[in-house]
């Protein structure tokens, strides 16, 4: 008989060389893409975060908050984009920092922050005077590339600065390099030290001094001249050239020719300041230029490309300069990306090897070579659709590779099925496809769309984490949909002659099969189980029970650990602590630290924080009571060690400092334990923090208790007499600039050479003697009889007082928050729970009236992460559902399908509990796997035994027991299949990727073994009685 043509798949299959052709360009475009698409770590986040500053000279921190702090938050919460709940304040003396935080659908920052900025600039005038800048900083979020430190023992920092500027020279000139930041510079400054006494012998006072200083270098237009239509402009030359000049300007001059210069009264000197911060590497002196990438380049390319760069510029650096790289994302992402393609290809491997030993070898062969040339050709439409390839990505491929096969195998089980029956080669090639395409086809798209409520229902970082996901995971399942329906009948067709048992009778002698071996085991079982039907649904809801149980005692925690060869130090010193008491604590910890062979090398902020230099760790606010440190290690489990080692041991080592060893993880959280109150009265969230911070600190596994009040500072007040002050011609300006003289300095201008300033600063020659309290009105002040002065005291009243540290307001309240540390290995979780009972046992009964509490920290950053995801879950069972009743086109069976969802939390939960994992975000992924795996289970056994009982008229139990002996094999083979092919990604120990791998690899080994026993028995009792 004429065979007719069948569309699609016939034709692909007359004009072969077309569709080789086709699938070898895809697959060429993929193996391309593999090399040139975009590499990264992780998906770019949108960090919608920002920082506002305020600056309020001379004003106490109960002043900044009033006067600035409140009106600048009810300004930043006109904007519709701005997220209340997580946006706060902190007042400091004569500074505020306002911490903003845009909500999670916004993404246009960019565009938010310009609004705000271009608002400051007219919300300022509303402020007090003495504001002297209200600025928006919206880089605070972005994150460096590369961290790269210039270091030098014998150059000065304007040598190293000059060294920096040449290399940025050179580095612009990559296409792909975007923001180059500079940190650590220390610039010269021109230093007048004022002799008091010299000043007062000659009779002249700091008022002429600041304005000759000041006029003198200030530049502005001197007009201009028209000559014929043409404009000359007037430029003055500059007066102070060099501090030589500064020296030789005249103060005071007579009649007679005799004059007072500045050097007769003072001492000029050019010097490097005493800095606010300072960085070292390795206790070297160094600046540190920080690299930037614009979006949509390879990382891995832009760091090869800065590679050369850095290799020709340090041939030309001097011998005792030397350049070292302590933050490289670009090497991380190639490790990272490296070992998850490695894991990839294992996988596949792996995966071909197994269903080598289960198929007979020519099935095995044209199932196997689906595997590569789907991922390849889903690797050339992502390319093609801009997905970068990242983890996140990479796992997906992982993860669908044994439902990739799937298509494949039902298609050559339908051949050999048809090739037993008589048909010919052509005809059962081309019917094995047609037939199955619709069930193929829904079942494929049943696992497609599982994912994607999720990017409905999650939002901000978490959205920017999973987007990529479905999308991967849906490009190549329909992959391999197309090539189970275009390429595997060609293929089949040549390589497969015969059916099973038609190879089998040839051979004669029955050899061992392992597949054979399975089904008599497994119609055993079965066997069993229709003979103790209670006992079987039992054990179905004994497993379902155990579950739960397993469930709620795992820990939580939604973002795992970084796996880096690097980790962070954080050194905190009471408020108001010096700068050399910090730089004394953080070199006797680097001492300590280099020694330990695992370490190699340790990078020191003193006074301030490194850039961000992983998206999730932001960095601190700067202050001479904190240091940092990034700390290089040998490798990933050198860092574990460390920290296992030293964590504990250091953390109270120093007796005025905290040092917490900081492991880079995945959790924006600046704590993991955190109770916050909420009130009006300072006085009474103190007595509230106080009360629990008592009792916190008797507790074993948590360290560090503090809020973030932080401690009251001293502070000199000084109250001028209006009417003495007045008659003396004395103000609050001139007053405060001659303390500032005294006791600071005080810039009065710049001296520039070329683009590099030199701040000119007045300063007093005593500075540092006699810095007492009762010396403070020993200050003479000038007056407005000139060569007359007066001591502090005559005009003032002074005296000593207190000042909060820090006055913190979040969402518009005043918030005191008590923070807690946990010890290495502690369970936060556990202590988390015990948080909650001392809080409902001792603290809210007795909580102050007007305060009210919340928790945040780790458990609040969970809460936001778990409710979009269970949220996306439940929106994916409903949808499930629904493929369900389209299938089955019954509403009790589609239910029914639906229950076998259950079979999949005993394996996860099993195997979560075996591995000791904490529940995460990655969790959720693989059990919304599972779900689409134990989803097409049901479908096949219930499928079957509806076509018998109906169609054939079976009845309920014989239905039920054909199904399920006729259909575990296919199960068999795509269970085993999709569980070795994570295997790769359990062994890599990975934090973020492991758990999923557990979770589908185990879940998928249970859930098919009770739903090839359960089911069938499930299906037998519904109907049995109709």
């Amino acid at each position: 008989m004429r065979e007719r043509k069948n569309g699609v798949i016939e034709w692909t299959m007359r004009h072969y060389q077309i569709t080789l052709l086709v699938i070898t360009v895809l697959v060429g475009l993929g193996i391309l893409g593999l090399v040139d698409m975009p590499k990264q770590e992780f998906p770019e986040f949108t960090i919608r975060q920002g920082v506002v500053v305020g600056v309020y000279p001379g004003a106490t921190s109960g002043e900044v908050e009033e006067q600035l702090a409140k009106p600048l938050e009810r300004y930043l919460f006109t904007f519709k984009e701005v997220k209340k709940k997580k946006t706060y304040s902190m007042s400091r003396d004569g500074m505020v920092y306002v911490m903003v935080e845009l909500n999670d659908d916004v993404n246009n920052k960019d565009e938010v922050w310009s609004k705000i900025k271009l608002g400051l600039q007219n919300f300022k005038s509303q402020l007090p005077s003495g504001v002297l800048a209200v600025i928006a900083n919206d880089d605070f979020g972005d994150t460096s590339a590369l961290l790269i430190t210039l270091e030098s023992e014998d150059k000065t920092y304007r040598e190293l600065q000059r060294y920096m500027e040449t290399l940025e020279d050179r580095l612009r000139r990559i296409e792909s390099v975007s923001n180059l930041r500079r940190y650590g510079v220390q610039n010269e400054q021109i230093s007048v030290y004022l002799d008091p006494d010299k000043l007062a012998a000659y009779g002249l006072d700091t008022r002429m001094l600041m304005t000759t200083l000041f006029t003198q270098g200030f530049t502005t237009a001197s007009g201009s001249l028209e000559n014929g239509g043409l404009d000359i402009p007037i430029h003055l030359s500059v007066t102070y050239p060099s501090e030589r000049e500064v020296g030789e300007q005249i103060l005071l001059a007579d009649a007679d020719g005799h004059m007072i210069r500045l050097k007769d009264v003072a001492r000029i000197v050019r010097e490097y300041p005493e800095p606010d911060s300072y960085i070292t590497n390795n206790g070297k002196k160094a600046i540190i230029l920080s690299m930037e990438m614009r979006e949509g380049h390879n990382i891995v390319r832009y760091g090869k490309e800065v590679d050369e760069v850095l290799h020709a510029f340090e041939r030309d650096l001097p011998e005792s300069v030397s350049i070292r790289r302590i933050a490289d994302q670009p090497k991380v992402v190639g490790d990272s990306v490296s070992s998850f393609v490695r894991d990839l290809f294992v996988s596949i491997v792996v995966v071909i090897l197994v269903m080598m030993v289960l198929f007979p070898f020519r099935s095995a062969l044209v199932a196997a070579t689906s595997i590569p040339i789907s991922v390849f050709i889903s690797i050339g439409v992502m390319y093609a659709c801009g997905i970068p390839l990242n983890t996140v990505t990479l796992a997906a491929l992982i993860v669908v590779l044994g439902m990739i096969v799937d298509n494949s195998i039902t298609v050559i089980d339908a051949y050999l099925e048809y090739l037993d029956k008589g048909y010919s080669r052509w005809y059962a090639a081309v019917y094995s496809a047609k037939n199955y395409f619709n069930s193929i086809l829904l079942a494929t798209l049943c696992i497609c769309v599982i994912f994607f409520p999720l990017l409905f229902t999650m939002t901000g970082q978490m959205l920017d984490f999973v987007t990529f996901f479905p999308w991967t995971l849906s490009i190549s399942l329909m992959v391999s949909l197309a090539v189970a329906m275009v390429f595997i009948p060609l293929l089949e067709r040549v390589l497969i002659k015969k059916g099973l048992k038609s190879g089998r009778e040839n051979k004669g002698k029955k050899r061992f099969n392992l597949l054979d071996t399975v089904q008599a085991v497994y119609t055993r079982a079965l066997t069993w189980t229709f003979r103790f039907p209670k006992a079987t649904i039992g054990l179905g809801i004994l497993t379902v029970a155990l579950a739960i149980l397993m469930i709620t005692q795992l820990s939580q925690r939604m973002m795992p650990i970084a796996d880096r060869d690097q980790f962070a130090v954080e050194i905190y010193l009471p408020q108001g602590t010096s700068l050399d008491r910090t730089a004394a604590v953080s070199d006797s910890l680097y001492k300590l630290l280099s020694e330990d062979e695992r370490i190699l090398s340790v990078t020191s902020f003193i006074g301030t924080s490194s850039p961000r230099f992983q998206a999730t760790y932001a960095p601190n606010l700067a202050g001479k009571n904190y240091a940092q440190f990034i700390v290089n290690t040998a490798s990933v489990e050198a860092t574990r060690s460390v920290l296992d080692d030293y964590t504990d041991r250091y953390a109270d080592y120093f007796p005025d400092a905290y040092v917490k060893f900081k492991q880079l993880d995945y959790q924006n959280v600046s704590s993991p334990l955190e109770v916050r109150f909420m009130g009006d009265d300072i006085a009474r969230l103190k007595q509230a923090g106080d009360s629990l911070m008592a009792v916190l600190r008797e507790m074993d596994g948590l360290v560090w208790v503090h809020t973030n009040y932080e401690e009251a500072l001293p502070d000199v007040r000084v109250r001028l007499d209006p009417v003495e002050a007045s008659r003396l011609g004395i103000t609050k300006a001139m007053a405060s600039a001659d303390l500032a003289i005294r006791y600071d300095g005080l810039s009065v201008g710049s001296l520039w050479e070329g683009d590099y300033a030199l701040p000119i600063q007045l300063r007093s020659d005593k500075k540092g003697e006699g810095d007492a309290f009762d010396k403070v009105g020993d200050q003479y002040l000038p007056t407005i009889v000139p060569g007359v002065s007066v001591p502090l005291r005559q005009v003032s009243t002074i005296e000593g007082g207190w000042n909060e540290g820090q006055i913190v307001r979040r969402n518009g309240v005043r918030t005191l928050s008590v923070f807690a540390e946990v010890t290495r290995g502690t369970n936060q979780n556990a202590m988390q729970k015990r948080i909650e009972r001392v809080m409902e046992s001792h603290i809210i009964p007795t909580l102050p009236e007007g305060v009210t509490y919340e928790y945040g920290g780790a458990k609040e950053l969970d809460f936001e992460t778990m409710n979009p995801l269970m949220q996306g879950l439940a929106i994916a069972v409903i949808i499930v559902f629904f493929f369900l009743l389209v299938n089955f086109k019954k509403i009790g069976l589609a239910l029914a399908a639906l229950s076998s969802l259950l079979l999949t939390l005993f394996g996860a939960a099993l195997g979560l509990w075996a591995f000791h994992i904490d529940f995460s975000l990655t969790c959720v992924l693989g059990v919304i796997s599972l779900i689409g795996i134990v989803v097409r289970n049901a479908i096949l056994i219930f499928e079957h035994a509806q076509d018998l009982r109906l169609h054939k008229h079976y009845s309920p139990r014989d239905a039920a027991f054909d199904a399920g002996r006729r259909r575990m094999l296919p199960i068999f083979l795509t269970s085993a299949t999709t569980a070795v092919g994570v295997v790769p990604m359990i062994i890599s120990g990975s934090s973020l990727w492991m758990p999923m791998g557990v979770v589908i690899c185990s879940g998928t080994v249970f859930s098919m073994i009770l739903a090839v026993i359960i089911l069938p028995v499930f299906y037998w009792k519904i109907f049995g009685n109709k």
